[in-house]
C-alpha cells in the first residue's frame, strides 16, 4: 500500500514538472483600449514587463512575431529585462532589443533589477554598464526620471528607491517623491508612466498619469481563479495590485503579469503576458 501510495506521489509531482516546464514557454496576448480627448490619433503600444532574460524560441523568435504582427507605433519596458545577479541574461535582452528598435521606438524604464545593478557596486555592475551603453547606442530612449515626447504624448520613466522593493516590508514612498523626481507635466498631453512597481498605483493616478504601466507582481506566481494572485515578489500575502486593469476616476494603471520569472520559476493559472494597448480619440467608436 505504501508503495502505490508513494508512486501515486511520484506520478503527480513528475507530472506537475512537465506542466510547469510546458507553461514557462508559453505566453498570452492582452489587448487593451482606452480614449481621451488629448490624442487626436490612435497609437497602439506593446509592452514587455519583467522579462528577465527569457527566451520563446531561438532569441525571442515567437516573441518577436507576437509583437510584429500587432503592428505597434512604440515598444514599452517598465523594467526587468535583466536578472541583475546573471550577466549573461543582458546579452539575451541585448539582442532582442535589438530587433524591437527594427519594429518602432522603444521606451525602457528600469526596474529592481536594472536599479540594483546601476546603483550598487558589485562584481556585475561593470557588466550592466557596458549592457546600458550598447543600449543606448541602438537608439532606445532610456528613461532614468525622465520625459519624451512621442507624436501627442509624454513618456516618463520612474525609477524608486531600492529600498521600495525591499521584501516582507510595505515601505511607502517617501513625500512627494514623484513631484520632486519627475519632470512637470503639461496638462494637455497624455501622460504616459512606466513605473515598475505597482504597489503605488494610486500615487502614480493622483500624480497625474493617464496611463500607467507596471510590472514586477509577475501576477503572483500562483493564482486563484477568481481570487486572485497568492503572494508577491515581495512576499506579500494577496497583493491588491497583482495583474490586470485598475481605474482611479478615469486613470488607468496597467500591471503586467510579465513575461519571465527568476529565482522560483512557477506560472500556476498565471500565463506570461504580452500587453497590448490602444489610445484612441475619445469621438473614436
Amino acid at each position: 500500500m505504501l508503495l502505490k501510495i508513494i508512486i501515486v506521489i511520484a506520478c503527480v509531482i513528475l507530472v506537475y514538472i512537465i506542466w510547469q516546464w510546458q507553461e514557462l514557454k508559453k505566453f498570452a496576448r492582452t489587448d487593451y483600449e482606452i480614449k481621451s480627448g488629448k490624442v487626436q490619433r490612435e497609437y497602439k503600444a506593446a509592452v514587455l514587463a519583467d522579462l528577465h532574460g527569457f527566451q520563446y524560441g531561438k532569441d525571442n523568435i515567437r516573441l518577436l512575431d507576437a509583437i510584429r504582427s500587432g503592428q505597434p507605433d512604440l515598444i514599452l519596458i517598465p523594467g526587468d529585462m535583466v536578472v541583475s545577479r546573471k550577466s549573461d541574461t543582458y546579452e539575451t535582452a541585448l539582442k532582442i532589443l535589438e530587433e524591437l528598435c527594427r519594429i518602432a521606438p522603444v521606451y525602457y524604464s528600469y526596474g529592481n533589477h536594472e536599479s540594483r545593478a546601476h546603483i550598487r557596486k558589485s562584481e556585475y555592475q561593470e557588466k550592466f554598464f557596458a549592457f546600458e551603453n550598447k543600449v543606448k547606442e541602438l537608439g532606445i530612449h532610456v528613461l532614468h526620471n525622465e520625459t519624451e515626447a512621442f507624436g501627442e504624448l509624454a513618456v516618463t520613466g520612474l525609477e524608486i528607491p531600492l529600498s521600495c522593493y525591499k521584501k516582507g516590508v510595505d515601505v511607502p514612498l517617501p513625500q512627494d517623491y514623484l513631484e520632486k523626481t519627475l519632470p512637470e507635466q503639461t496638462e494637455d498631453t497624455f501622460q504616459v508612466l512606466l513605473a515598475h512597481n505597482p504597489r503605488y498605483a494610486k500615487e502614480y493616478a493622483d500624480w497625474g498619469a493617464d496611463l500607467t504601466f507596471c510590472g514586477h507582481n509577475h501576477g503572483g506566481l500562483i493564482r486563484i481563479p477568481g481570487v486572485g494572485s497568492l503572494i508577491s515578489p515581495q512576499f506579500q500575502w494577496f497583493p491588491k495590485y497583482d495583474a490586470g486593469a485598475f481605474d482611479f476616476e478615469g486613470k488607468k494603471v496597467i500591471v503586467s503579469r510579465g513575461l519571465g520569472t527568476h529565482t522560483f520559476h512557477i506560472r500556476i493559472f498565471n500565463r506570461a503576458e504580452l500587453v497590448f494597448m490602444v489610445i484612441k480619440p475619445q469621438d473614436i467608436a
